[in-house]
């Protein structure tokens, strides 16, 4: 059994990736959905950290069986230890926010203050995702079957 947790900023195909390994038969989960993270108001502005409880839980549950866990929080690197690899999605600025626009799952992205959150993140969150994944694909020309060819390859 492998665990393999894939990070990476809104709108580089994270959710996509997911839903296509899914589709081929393994257990996914999306932290952003299921109560696996609590957001947490601070003087500047939200934490979104990964449920610890609920997360430990999940980890001992999984079995025999792969699991890909995707999600970007604040405290994603307490857990980088029960991963057998942390992989980096990301894509250029422009792809991001055309995904963002064209996307109709998720409307997160779609106003200016989360636009700029996106830029923020890109130049300050960045930089340390690709300091402490294992692998990065670069997804701004590449297929969410090809991304996900990548990511079934690591197993």
């Amino acid at each position: 059994m492998t665990i393999i947790y894939i990070t990476g900023l809104s709108g580089v195909g994270t959710t996509s990736a997911l839903d296509e390994l899914n589709r081929r038969g393994y257990r996914t989960i999306d932290t952003d959905y299921g109560g696996y993270v609590r957001n947490v108001a601070l003087e500047e502005g939200i934490a979104h950290y990964l449920n610890e409880e609920k997360m430990e839980h999940l980890l001992k549950s999984v079995g025999e069986e792969h699991l890909f866990i995707s999600g970007c929080c604040d405290n994603q690197g307490q857990f980088y230890k029960d991963f057998d690899m942390v992989v980096l999605l990301k894509a250029d600025l422009s792809t991001m926010f055309e995904r963002i626009e064209n996307r109709t799952t998720n409307q997160y992205g779609k106003t200016p203050e989360q636009r700029q959150e996106i830029l923020d993140n890109h130049a300050a969150v960045l930089p340390l995702l690709e300091k402490s994944s294992d692998v990065t694909i670069d997804t701004t020309h590449v297929s969410i079957q090809e991304v996900s060819d990548q990511l079934e390859a690591l197993l």
